[in-house]
């Protein structure tokens, strides 16, 4: 591994545990046993690092994703499985997304295009292969469904931020939303993988009603 991906590893740890506000170029340096001025050598500067750094954190959580559904052997339940890892992967990626959007905003332009095309792309595929393999019914509108999606998970992070604060009522709202919706746009085939897997994927997070309100 070059000394360049081993700062970026490292940093987005730090990042990732302590917060992008909080982690200065010098804590970094300090952290990996190297001066300033070669962590400022190999990146112009703290936007550089915190852009690779978040892009790298992102990318391993998706390669993880991929290994986990290496054996699953239908693409709906795929699709299900990668939505929940989303889900519960949100309150940590609603927290970066706010703080960068405040401090950083050239990051988080770069960061969110990137995110947006890659996500759009998975959501596109999934949904073609669900309505190829009978799963989905021939009328679903793929360009509809992307942005239901996208926008659900989105709108859920914004209400959490300014109404709930709780992460768990986050992925319980996300969870049951979006399940809901997608099970709409089955045939009869794909309610059944549907119900099949909830209770395997979702059967840990409670439901919303239970977990109280103001």
């Amino acid at each position: 591994m070059s000394q360049k991906q081993a700062i970026i590893e490292h940093a987005a740890m730090m990042f990732i545990n302590h917060g992008i506000k909080a982690v200065r170029m010098d804590d970094i340096a300090r952290e990996l046993g190297i001066s300033k001025r070669t962590l400022y050598e190999i990146f112009n500067d703290k936007e550089e690092l915190l852009y690779l750094s978040i892009r790298h954190y992102t990318l391993l959580c998706r390669e993880r994703r991929l290994e986990s559904i290496a054996a699953i052997d239908n693409v709906l339940e795929v699709m299900i499985y990668n939505l929940r890892e989303m889900i519960i992967n949100a309150p940590t990626v609603s927290r970066l997304r706010r703080n960068l959007k405040r401090f950083y905003p050239k990051v988080y332009d770069r960061l969110e295009a990137d995110a947006q095309s890659g996500s759009a792309d998975d959501i596109r595929g999934w949904i073609r292969d669900c309505v190829c393999q009978g799963y989905f019914t021939s009328t679903s509108d793929c360009d509809f469904v992307v942005r239901v999606i996208r926008d659900s998970v989105q709108g859920i992070m914004i209400y959490d931020r300014d109404q709930m604060q709780d992460s768990m009522k986050m992925i319980s709202l996300m969870s049951y939303s979006l399940v809901i919706f997608i099970r709409g746009l089955c045939t009869v085939r794909g309610i059944e993988i549907i119900d099949s897997c909830f209770d395997r994927y979702f059967g840990n997070i409670p439901s919303p009603d239970t977990l109280g309100g103001e």
